[in-house]
């Protein structure tokens, strides 16, 4: 691990507007349209393909056996989940000012602190996760991997990712902290465990196990569609 200093980022220009608001960029709202329609149709094929090849709507026993119906139920639970999901994303926005800033979004409690009430923010480079998917989603080469806004408790009340914001909240969010006299640490590269051992409540549950989250993914997906094709068939 190699912490920077403090000032390695680019300053930020403020202009003449006293606050700075951000909101996914074109790149993540596609990409949150095409996972929602692969989660609920592509991987879910098998499901949709037997309920409507069979008319399962005149069915005598839908609606009325629980095992019969439990493929249905089962995809709109996807579909419901998978539409909260893109609704949290592609309605986030982020405000920053020298006040604080605010987080919000549909589907999503609202996040906002004060400056005072932040202990000090982390701002990571790289976070060597292994071989995961978010590896593969490069970052500019100016754009932190993630900053953590963390609370006097070390509790995180905020987590800025350039992939989901861009480059340029990060850069507000260190410029706003540093401005308002909050500790930032700059940490060029260290692995998971590591920023987990300095800071515990740095990352989600997600990011600290994102092959298990695929894994759990993936055995749900194949035990609906086992379980569609034992109760309906094709």
């Amino acid at each position: 691990m190699v912490i920077s200093s403090p000032d390695a980022i680019h300053p930020v220009d403020d202009g003449d507007l006293p606050t700075r608001t951000f909101g996914p960029p074109a790149g993540v709202v596609i990409g949150t349209l095409v996972a929602g329609f692969v989660f609920v149709v592509v991987l879910e094929f098998l499901v949709l393909i037997s309920f409507v090849g069979q008319r399962l709507w005149n069915h005598p026993d839908m609606l009325r056996d629980v095992v019969f119906t439990a493929p249905l139920l089962i995809w709109v639970l996807v579909a419901t989940l998978a539409a909260i999901v893109c609704l949290r994303t592609l309605t986030a926005w982020l405000q920053i000012d020298a006040e604080g800033f605010e987080l919000r979004s549909l589907a999503r409690r609202t996040r906002r602190a004060r400056w005072d009430e932040v202990g000090r923010v982390i701002a990571v480079r790289d976070i060597d996760r292994g071989a995961t998917p978010a590896e593969m989603l490069d970052a500019t080469e100016t754009a932190y991997d993630g900053v953590y806004v963390m609370d006097s408790s070390g509790r995180r009340v905020l987590a800025v990712s350039s992939r989901f914001f861009g480059p340029r909240a990060q850069e507000m969010t260190l410029h706003r902290a540093r401005e308002a006299g909050v500790r930032i640490d700059h940490i060029d590269a260290i692995t998971t465990a590591d920023l987990l051992a300095q800071a515990p409540q740095a990352l989600s549950v997600v990011d600290r196990h994102p092959n298990l989250l695929l894994l759990a993914l993936a055995a749900f997906y194949v035990f609906h569609n086992v379980l569609t094709f034992a109760v309906w068939g094709l």
